[in-house]
């Protein structure tokens, strides 16, 4: 058995071994080859916009972040309040470092305690949210542009596969069912009018999808 070793390379080091590498490497330097294709000067924005594909969604939200990676500020840490047997009043507490607002995009459910992609100083400075919105829209991008309804081109419309006849549906296509608080949501088969409910029977989340042109 041959040892394998990991390491870290640029875009153009990554090509000068492409197709000549074992399949879990080549799917590196493919989703590279599609951020480059991008064209964004910040290698961050053409991951974002990838990834946006993929799930068919873009948002953001603002978040405190503990860290930029993109600017020099240092915001620094907290300092103890009182003396201790390791510690003195008014010294740097390491491990509470000061947060200051940043931006996160495409988080899922579960999220990482002031962790983001950048403040919103340099989000705002290199105009962001702006160009990758412009990016999507001017190529008519299969992306749901969650944070901006009024503006996106598409809707992602998740499948979801009925628990009682087996079927895979589209969720636009379900029946309404009212929620407990009011309003409705989609809840019923269009093929067996099974419903789901809050605390029943529900039907089967995918990681399937289709977009809808509005």
């Amino acid at each position: 058995m041959s040892k394998l070793y990991k390491i870290e390379l640029t875009y153009n080091e990554l090509i000068l071994v492409d197709g000549k590498v074992n399949a879990d490497a080549q799917v590196v330097i493919d989703k590279s080859k599609e951020e480059n294709k991008i064209g964004f000067d910040l290698p961050i924005m053409n991951e974002i916009i990838v990834k946006s594909i993929e799930s068919g969604i873009l948002k953001w939200r603002f978040k405190r972040i503990d860290h930029c990676s993109y600017c020099d500020k240092d915001y620094g840490y907290y300092t103890y309040n009182r003396n201790s047997r390791n510690h003195r009043k008014g010294e740097n507490n390491y491990d509470k470092p000061k947060t200051h607002f940043g931006i996160a995009f495409n988080e899922d459910f579960i999220t990482i305690k002031d962790h983001g992609d950048m403040c919103s100083g340099c989000a705002a400075n290199f105009k962001i949210v702006d160009k990758l919105c412009d990016y999507i829209i001017k190529n008519e991008l299969p992306i749901e542009i969650k944070t901006k309804p009024e503006i996106s081109l598409y809707l992602k419309d998740e499948i979801k596969i009925c628990y009682e006849c087996g079927e895979e549906m589209q969720e636009s296509k379900m029946g309404k069912l009212p929620a407990a608080l009011g309003g409705s949501y989609p809840g019923k088969c269009p093929y067996c009018f099974a419903e789901s409910t809050f605390f029943g029977k529900s039907h089967k989340h995918t990681d399937k999808f289709v977009m809808i042109r509005k």
